[in-house]
């Protein structure tokens, strides 16, 4: 655990009932030693809040595409994330994110983090089985291991819609 000491995490996190588990995700890479700089989509405040995010990370939680500056302030935040990141983390990554990534969409933080950063980029798709097995999801996955993205594929077990 000692290489993760001292590295910057941006933690993206997506819409989908697997986010409950980020705060673990972020408590686990805290004890490893990394900073933890999440970043939300809309859809992934549906699942857990930034109030409980920012409790675990100790640090603010980015979400919002065009936030005021503070006077004098420039900051481009996707390019800041970026930048900051060792490693930009994608768990759980949403069938509708993935499919944004692989086509390059850049219509909120996240994703126009992931296009603005050199760092390595893993990601942990979540999603419904059938989702998973679908050919247009199985090709964005294809096509970002092609781009160099790390992939953690989905394990099995009882999925929230009641499928195995």
């Amino acid at each position: 655990m000692r290489q993760f000491n001292g590295k910057t995490v941006v933690y993206g996190i997506t819409g989908g009932i697997a986010a409950y588990k980020a705060p673990l995700v972020i408590r686990l890479l805290k004890k490893a030693g990394c900073e933890v700089v999440p970043v939300v989509t809309a859809a992934a405040r549906e699942f857990v809040t930034p109030l409980t995010l920012q409790t675990v990370a100790e640090g603010p939680v980015y979400g919002e595409m065009f936030t005021p500056l503070t006077p004098g302030a420039h900051n481009v935040e996707h390019v800041a994330l970026a930048q900051r990141a060792d490693l930009l983390l994608i768990a759980p990554l949403s069938a509708n994110t993935l499919a944004k990534l692989a086509t390059g969409q850049a219509d909120n933080l996240l994703t126009c983090t992931y296009l603005a950063t050199a760092a390595p980029t893993l990601i942990c798709p979540a999603m419904n089985t059938g989702m998973w097995q679908h050919a247009a999801t199985q090709a964005n996955i294809e096509l970002l291991k092609q781009r160099g993205a790390l992939v953690l594929e989905p394990a099995s077990g009882m999925l929230a819609c009641g499928v195995e």
